[in-house]
């Protein structure tokens, strides 16, 4: 099985591993993962890389970003039971209360 992962940016592709992968955001244009330079655009859905990658320590955090847990630098409490993850890219990404449940859970928090 194959482990890498192409994206499409400045007309190009690039082949990705999961781990250099910050987090992955569903938007208007579809998906994108951002790593620590670059966006890029990518061909599946958020649920597709959610069941494709929980064993490689990404996890859903709000309805539309899925984060790599190993990239997060950062958890800072937040109002109404919510987080924000604080990114070693320096972005900064809100857990709703929905998915706060399970990252305390998963992070014994």
């Amino acid at each position: 099985l194959l482990q890498t992962v192409t994206g499409f940016s400045e007309n190009k592709y690039a082949v990705m591993e999961p781990k250099d992968i910050l987090y992955l955001e569903a938007g208007i244009e579809g998906l994108l993962s951002f790593t620590n330079t670059k966006a890029y655009s990518m061909k599946e859905t958020l649920q597709y890389y959610e069941a494709l990658w929980t064993e490689k320590g990404f996890l859903r955090v709000n309805k539309s970003q899925l984060v790599n847990l190993y990239h997060v630098k950062e958890i800072v409490p937040w109002f109404n039971s919510r987080y924000v993850l604080k990114m070693n890219n320096g972005h900064e990404l809100e857990v709703s209360k929905i998915y706060a449940k399970k990252l305390r859970s998963l992070l014994k928090i």
